[in-house]
């Protein structure tokens, strides 16, 4: 990201230029495209525009709490980087509350893991994964366990279907 689209970025979100900086350089070029050629001379377009840099810069600034909280409890970052958007969150929240808790940090890493696959499931049931995050941990842990062991690309995996959708409805 060139110095020019960094300053314009840091001005239309009212931060320092050294908070950008900071960020990863995914972050960084993704701002840069937001940026790049962006005519900011209408409302609408100049909302659009701070709405899309704003949601990058709090999920940089995400990432620096989970470079953190990798550093304190020697969880690998690359696992934290791989965790849904909510459980980062929470864990950086939970963090900045208190970094004493590294067993915490570390149970919330291992449940969200535990249904990673959980938008895969929801697509391959036809179920909304919002309906899905709602089951009980424990279920969510079924569900996907059973996906991860039974999936099968070139099979129409009509049975794992069957099996994952009566286990939704005994819910």
């Amino acid at each position: 990201m060139d110095n020019n689209l960094l300053k314009k970025a840091a001005d239309i979100l009212g931060v320092s230029e050294d908070s950008i900086t900071a960020m990863d350089n995914d972050i960084r070029e993704g701002m840069a495209e937001v940026l790049a050629g962006a005519d900011i001379s209408d409302d609408k377009t100049g909302e659009e525009i701070y709405e899309k840099l704003d949601s990058l810069w709090q999920k940089g600034s995400v990432y620096i709490g989970l470079e953190e909280v990798a550093k304190t409890t020697g969880i690998p970052y690359n696992t934290l980087r791989s965790l849904d958007t909510d459980t980062q969150q929470n864990i950086v929240y939970e963090y900045m509350m208190d970094s004493s808790q590294v067993e915490r940090f570390y149970n919330l890493t291992n449940d969200a893991l535990a249904v990673i696959e959980l938008d895969k499931v929801a697509e391959l049931v036809s179920v909304p994964v919002s309906r899905l995050k709602k089951l009980p941990q424990e279920t969510k842990e079924r569900i996907c366990g059973m996906y991860a062991m039974e999936y099968d690309e070139d099979d129409t995996n009509a049975g794992l279907i069957d099996s994952i959708r009566e286990m939704i409805a005994d819910e």
